[in-house]
C-alpha cells in the first residue's frame, strides 16, 4: 500500500508534469507563430517599399531607384530577397546574384530551397500600375529564426523541469509539514502498542479526531472488560481454594483407602483444570496498551527475592539494554517465576538467564548447573501435572503453564541440556 505522503507527492508530480508540458508546447507554438507573423509583417512592408521605389512609365523600362531599396538585399546570400515579374521581364535583387525565385501559386509559402542552401519564407503579391499585373515575392531566411527559436523553446524546457522540481521540493516539504499532526498520532499509537500509554492524547486534524476518539473508547472499553474478566477470574480461584483445601484435609485424614485415593486423583484434576483454565482466560485476547515487559529490571528484581530464597545459587543474567517484550508485563512475570524458581530448586550453585533481541524475535534462554533430565522426558516434561522428581514437591504445573502461556503468545517453547552448565535449558522464542 502507497503511503499517503507518496501518494500525494507522484499526484502532484504528474500534474505539474503535465500542465509544464502543455505549457511548454503551447509556449513554444506561440512563438513560432509570432516569428512568422513578425516575418510575414516585414516582408509586407519591404514590399511596399520595393514598389515605392518602382519607375515606370510605359513605353519605357521598368527602373528601381537603389537608393530606396533597403542594403541587405544588395549583399549576395543575405538571406533576403525580392523579385518583380512585370510582363515578361524580371527586376531582381543583387541579394539573389544569379538565382531566381521559383514559381508559385500561394501567397505564402514555407521551406523553399534557396541559394546557399538556405530555406526560403516567400511571400507573394500581385498589384495592378499603369494597367498591368505585377507580381512582387520578397522571401527572407528562416534558419536563423528557427535557431533563435529552437534556443528559447530548450531554454523554456529547462525552465520548466527546474520548476516542477523546486515546486516537488516545496510541495514535499509543506506535505511534510500538512502530516506533522499525523505523525504524532502515530509515535502515540506505538508507545500504546509498548505499553508506555493507555490512550491517545496527541492533537489531530479534525478529519482524523473520530478515528482518534473511536480507538481511544475502544481502548477503554477493552481494558474495562478485561479488568472485569481478570476479577471474575480472581474471585473464582479464590471461592474455590478453601473448599478444595478442606477436600483435601478430609481426604489425607484417610490415603490408605480406596474411595479416597480415587477423591483425591479427582481432586488434583480438579485443581489442574481449574488452574489451566485460569491461565488460558487471562493470556486470551491479549491487546496493547497493557504495561509491557522490562525483563532488565523485572528479572533482576526476581532474582533478588529468589537469592533469599536459595542463598547458593548464582545468577548470571545476560539481558540486552533497554528491550521491551512485547507481552503483557503480568503473563511475562509469570514465565520468568516459573522457570526460574524451578531452575533454582534443581541447580547445584548456578541459574543463567539470557533475554536477547534477534531479528525481531525475543529469545529467552534460562539454564542450570543441576542434574537435568534424559531427551526423552522433555515432551512429557511439558505435560500438565508431570514433574521430573516426584519426591519434589508441587502439582507439576510449572512448566506446563509456562508452555501453554507461551503457546497463547503463538511462541516456541524447546527443552535441551545446556551444553555450558550441564542441567536442564529452557528456550523460548516470541514473534
Amino acid at each position: 500500500m502507497v503511503s499517503l505522503r507518496q501518494r500525494l507527492i507522484l499526484s502532484l508530480a504528474a500534474s505539474l508534469a503535465f500542465f509544464f508540458i502543455v505549457q511548454t508546447l503551447m509556449i513554444g507554438n506561440e512563438v513560432e507563430d509570432l516569428g512568422e507573423r513578425n516575418l510575414l509583417s516585414r516582408l509586407q512592408h519591404d514590399q511596399d517599399q520595393i514598389l515605392a521605389a518602382l519607375e515606370w512609365t510605359p513605353p519605357a523600362a521598368p527602373e528601381l531607384r537603389q537608393s530606396l531599396i533597403p542594403g541587405i538585399y544588395e549583399r549576395p546570400f543575405s538571406g533576403h530577397y525580392f523579385q518583380l515579374d512585370i510582363g515578361g521581364e524580371s527586376l531582381r535583387s543583387r541579394s539573389l546574384w544569379d538565382e531566381q525565385m521559383p514559381p508559385q501559386s500561394e501567397s505564402m509559402m514555407h521551406d523553399v530551397p534557396g541559394p546557399d542552401g538556405q530555406r526560403l519564407l516567400i511571400l507573394q503579391n500581385a498589384v495592378q500600375i499603369n494597367g498591368q499585373t505585377i507580381t512582387i515575392r520578397t522571401a527572407e531566411n528562416i534558419l536563423p529564426i528557427e535557431f533563435s527559436t529552437g534556443v528559447f523553446q530548450r531554454h523554456l524546457l529547462l525552465f520548466a523541469v527546474a520548476a516542477v522540481v523546486a515546486l516537488m521540493v516545496l510541495q514535499g516539504w509543506l506535505i511534510g509539514y500538512s502530516l506533522k499532526p499525523l505523525r504524532r498520532v502515530q509515535r502515540q499509537i506505538n508507545r500504546l502498542k509498548n505499553g508506555d500509554l493507555g490512550q491517545i492524547d496527541a492533537p489531530a486534524p479534525d478529519e482524523i479526531m473520530p478515528l482518534v476518539e473511536e480507538i481511544n473508547h475502544l481502548m477503554r472499553l477493552m481494558q474495562q472488560r478485561l479488568q472485569r474478566s481478570r476479577h471474575a477470574l480472581g474471585d473464582l480461584a479464590h471461592s474455590l481454594k478453601t473448599p478444595l483445601a478442606v477436600a483435601r484435609q478430609i481426604v489425607q485424614r484417610q490415603p490408605d483407602s480406596a474411595d479416597n485415593q480415587q477423591l483425591g486423583e479427582q481432586l488434583e484434576r480438579i485443581v489442574q483444570r481449574i488452574e489451566r483454565e485460569l491461565v488460558r482466560a487471562r493470556t486470551a485476547g491479549r491487546m496493547p496498551g497493557g504495561q509491557w515487559a522490562d525483563p532488565e529490571q523485572d528479572i533482576r528484581d526476581m532474582s533478588q527475592m529468589l537469592a533469599q530464597v536459595f542463598p547458593h545459587i548464582m545468577f548470571d543474567l545476560q539481558i540486552d539494554a533497554n528491550l521491551k517484550i512485547p507481552a503483557d508485563r503480568e503473563d511475562m512475570m509469570e514465565i520468568f517465576g516459573n522457570l526460574l524458581e524451578n531452575a533454582c530448586k534443581w541447580a547445584h550453585s548456578e541459574v543463567r538467564c539470557s533475554v536477547r533481541n534477534e531479528q525481531r524475535k525475543t529469545s529467552i534462554c534460562i539454564e542450570d548447573d543441576g542434574p537435568g533430565i534424559e531427551a526423552e522426558e522433555y515432551e512429557h516434561l511439558l505435560f500438565r501435572g508431570t514433574r521430573a522428581d516426584e519426591s519434589q514437591p508441587g502439582h507439576g504445573l510449572g512448566l506446563s503453564i509456562v508452555s501453554e502461556m507461551v503457546a497463547a503468545y503463538e511462541g516456541n517453547i524447546e527443552l535441551s541440556r545446556s551444553s555450558d552448565l550441564y542441567g536442564l535449558k529452557v528456550s523460548i522464542l516470541l514473534s
